[in-house]
């Protein structure tokens, strides 16, 4: 529940602010952040609407912070969304060879 807090943050919110938001306490906010207390379906859905990220994101199921509804609503196809996904997974080093492969069977002519 650690990226509740940096989400929070990168909003500039404080605490209070995000409670306020979220019609709960200061103390609740504090729980979730801690991982004392688990957010409800309902409050992870507004907390997503308030940052722009996915749920999953928010609870740590991937690292992928735009929910894919907004990537189909843009025109990405289920394969690109993958890519994408397993793109962001790699390390600095792995993406800039997963490129060159990728501009090799662009412009490879057989």
């Amino acid at each position: 529940m650690k990226r509740i807090a940096e989400l929070r943050k990168e909003k500039h919110l404080n605490q209070i602010g995000l409670g306020l938001k979220l019609n709960v306490s200061q103390k609740m906010i504090s729980a979730y952040e801690s991982g004392a207390h688990q957010p409800s379906i309902d409050t992870l859905i507004q907390m997503s609407n308030i940052f722009g990220v996915s749920v999953d994101y928010i609870i740590g199921n991937t690292d992928i912070r735009t929910p894919v509804e907004k990537f189909l609503k843009d025109g990405l196809t289920s394969n690109e969304i993958e890519l994408l996904d397993i793109f962001k997974e790699l390390d600095n080093e792995k993406q800039q060879k997963a490129l060159g492969i990728l501009f090799a069977l662009k412009y490879y002519e057989k």
